[in-house]
């Protein structure tokens, strides 16, 4: 901040831009100490002093939301708030999405106090003053000038999105590599024009995937196995079918060792039974499945997919609670699949650790590994699983049909019974949340003032089209309701419920308890030999978030 008096008309603010842009493309942009030396130049010989210099490097955008331009807003502001008489700018060329509306707060404030705001002339070899907002001539050039620039920043964002969205809705693989097993493919094809277009589709990866064990295996096998062979034929939990990769010593997509949440994410991802994705918006990398507006599937191959609808149903119903067998060792081969009524749910209230089932009893796990744990928790196994079971029956069948309960248990059933159907409906939940921020997005532009004066006729179009967008999302969203069809009733009833409970072997007993336990925690026994007493000693967490 440069030294100034308190008059903010004999002061003025320089901002320097420059874009991360790439020196390729036969343009060369004036460094920012370059223009803050041609601003401070045009200060001197207008005797203003200079009280900040505003610096921003970063994407000509003003669509991204990692990438906003905090420092031209500030230096805007700063002016309309009249804390500088003036603010010297390189180019106009870049301006933000107001347009003319940011020229008129300043040319025509509402104080009636002047504000400058000038711009350089662009000549290299003798600097001066292009624009200034003092010029009455200069006033309709600066307001045309600021629209120019806001159409052409708002058109090549649309057009970016535009295009990304054609290309997804046209089954082009829009991301920059491909899934592990996968490959990019360039494919020409002709158009309803007759001209020929290049399009990016995913083919199976036939390069070697450096299998240790088997040099002639590639990439898509391997891929097969991971998302098919191993969770279905074999019964490996994801986390085995990482350590039997790690064995083998195959490079993961990253080039080192697999973690179990590749396995994972690779048996969710849509694209290896050929269908396009989409990403998430809330922070997760998880690759979901895309619908166009009509609500339907797109393909993305060019030739077979990697698996069949029916492969990935299955090996996703495989791999559900993480169950499955564990890679070989000396011989012998270990489960990981539960056989124990209460693995999974059980928590130590001690430690806040799991419990596992040693002998006759439920135990918090610590201490039989040679950990400490301040309050150990022990529970006789019968007791423990009747009083879970009964505190089950009860929450599920004195609860009502729009209880916030029985939504998630519904939801749970669908995702048990009807994979496809629960992944599509996510799908279309995850577009129609994107779109209705779009629409929150224009209708926040228009209160902060971004449609007012010349703006104000793109407003209606911009408006009409996310609305439109908002109306597809709902329509596609209605018809893939995931539990549409789903009947739960028989858990709501009290005989029908006990007779499914009885009728279903350990397996589904275990799962009916997950659809609306998410844990419970148990408390050390008072004294060794104490009766057990579920309702002092257990809290519960239940699928809708509650807990008692």
């Amino acid at each position: 901040m440069e030294q100034h008096g308190e008059d903010p008309s004999s002061l003025i603010d320089i901002f320097c831009r420059k874009s991360k842009g790439r020196a390729s493309k036969g343009k060369r942009e004036i460094s920012i100490s370059a223009q803050e030396s041609r601003g401070r130049l045009i200060a001197d010989r207008l005797g203003l002093t200079v009280r900040h210099v505003w610096r921003e490097v970063g994407s000509a955008s003003r669509f991204s939301t990692r990438k906003l331009r905090n420092e031209q807003d500030a230096a805007l502001a700063a002016l309309e708030r009249r804390e500088t008489g003036a603010l010297w700018v390189f180019r106009l060329d870049r301006w933000d999405r107001r347009g003319a509306g940011a020229i008129l707060r300043i040319i025509e404030p509402e104080d009636g106090k002047p504000r400058r705001l000038l711009f350089d002339n662009g000549d290299p070899d003798n600097p001066g003053i292009g624009l200034d907002s003092s010029n009455p001539h200069d006033r309709k050039e600066l307001i045309r000038r600021a629209e120019d620039a806001r159409e052409e920043t708002e058109i090549l964002s649309e057009r970016v999105r535009n295009t990304k969205t054609h290309q997804r809705a046209n089954g082009e693989w829009v991301n920059h590599s491909a899934p592990y097993g996968l490959k990019v493919v360039l494919v020409e094809k002709e158009d309803e024009d007759g001209d020929t277009i290049v399009e990016r589709k995913l083919a199976l990866d036939e390069t070697p995937a450096d299998d240790s064990t088997s040099p002639k295996r590639t990439k898509a096998e391997v891929a097969f196995d991971i998302t098919y062979a191993l969770p279905v034929n074999k019964g490996f939990s994801d986390r085995a079918t990482a350590e039997h990769l790690n064995d083998r010593e195959i490079p993961s997509p990253s080039g080192g060792t697999w973690a179990h949440a590749t396995v994972r994410d690779m048996i969710r991802n849509p694209a290896y039974a050929g269908w396009q994705t989409t990403g998430r918006q809330d922070g997760k990398s998880r690759r979901i499945l895309y619908r166009d507006a009509a609500g339907n599937r797109v393909s993305v191959m060019h030739g077979p997919a990697l698996l069949t609808d029916d492969q990935q149903q299955e090996a996703q119903a495989a791999r559900q609670g993480e169950a499955g067998i564990g890679v070989p060792k000396d011989g012998r081969t270990h489960t990981t699949r539960a056989s124990h009524l209460l693995t999974g749910i059980l928590k130590c209230a001690g430690c806040g650790g799991s419990m596992s089932f040693s002998g006759n009893s439920y135990m918090c796990w610590k201490p039989k590994a040679g950990k400490p744990c301040p309050a150990p928790a022990v529970a006789a196994t019968k007791s423990l699983e009747e009083f879970v079971h009964w505190r089950w029956w009860v929450r599920l069948t004195n609860a009502e049909p729009d209880d916030d309960l029985v939504v998630a248990v519904a939801d749970r059933w669908a995702e048990r019974v009807q994979p496809q159907a629960t992944e599509d409906s996510r799908a279309a939940m995850e577009a129609l949340n994107i779109a209705e921020k779009r629409l929150a997005r224009v209708w926040a532009d228009r209160k902060a003032g971004h449609y007012d004066g010349p703006s104000e006729q793109y407003f209606r179009a911009d408006l009409k089209e996310v609305t439109d967008t908002v109306n597809e999302a709902k329509q596609a969203l209605e018809s893939s309701t995931a539990r549409r069809g789903v009947d739960i009733g028989f858990l709501m009833d009290p005989e029908s419920c006990e007779g499914a409970w009885e009728a279903a072997d350990k397996p589904l007993r275990r799962a009916l308890l997950h659809l609306a336990i998410d844990s419970v925690t148990v408390t050390k026994a008072p004294y060794r030999g104490a009766p057990f007493k579920g309702l002092e000693r257990t809290r519960f967490k239940w699928a809708d978030g509650a807990e008692d």
